[in-house]
């Protein structure tokens, strides 16, 4: 394998944990009688972006009813539930694609729109923070996906030329920002189906992690 530089998202790529809030929403929207549907909306609108957008877009859903914060609070307890229970899921094959990139000298990122406390918190407790070079959160730069900022800013950490970077991603505005960048956006999909946009953006739409895996050996023949 001969990759220069990857960059993962966190949320739905290294962690299964989309899923988990998916459940915690649901549990919320049951308790307190909102729509289902709206609220899966909802959050699905806010996957890939910066906490600011997630305020405006739940107090618009259901600020009039229950504050931001309030309903925050509630579903981060579900939430806590489900990992106290059943710890943080890791995407398959995880750990195998983190360790031949090392193992190769790929440069590896991290980059999520999540606080980089709790990226660099849930990295520990699942014992992946080794692995990356470089870890950031949507607090370390000013505008979030589908802006570049973000991968542009782990590039330049790195020291990598953005044209040399892979970017590992589930949500519309990660693969979007990737391709500002000038990346080589890969979109695993996870909550979000590839749209026509997202296939036109991506360089491939992969179904997995192990999928990842075999594209990336092959990939430097094609660069």
């Amino acid at each position: 394998m001969k990759v220069k530089a990857v960059i993962f998202d966190m949320d739905g790529v290294i962690l299964d944990t989309e899923r988990v809030y998916n459940g915690a929403w649901d549990r919320f929207a049951i308790e307190y009688d909102f729509d289902r549907d709206m609220i899966r909306k909802m959050v699905l609108d806010c996957t890939g972006t910066k906490e600011e957008y997630t305020i405006r877009r739940v107090t618009e859903t259901i600020g009039n009813i229950i504050s931001y914060e309030d309903s925050i609070a509630v579903v981060r307890r579900y939430f806590a539930e489900e990992v106290s229970k059943n710890g943080l899921p890791k995407k398959a094959c995880v750990d195998e694609v983190l360790s031949e990139l090392k193992e190769c000298g790929a440069a590896v990122g991290l980059a999520s729109s999540t606080k980089e406390k709790i990226v660099r918190r849930e990295m520990d407790e699942t014992g992946l923070t080794g692995y990356f070079d470089v870890i950031l959160g949507g607090d370390n730069v000013k505008a979030g996906k589908p802006a570049p900022d973000i991968f542009l800013t782990c590039a330049g950490l790195m020291k990598c030329r953005p044209e040399d970077c892979f970017v590992i991603e589930d949500s519309y505005n990660g693969i979007r920002a990737a391709k500002n960048a000038g990346m080589h956006p890969i979109m695993v999909p996870d909550q979000m189906p590839p749209n026509e946009e997202m296939k036109s953006l991506a360089e491939a739409v992969l179904d997995d992690l192990q999928q990842v895996r075999g594209y990336l050996e092959d990939a430097w023949k094609r660069l």
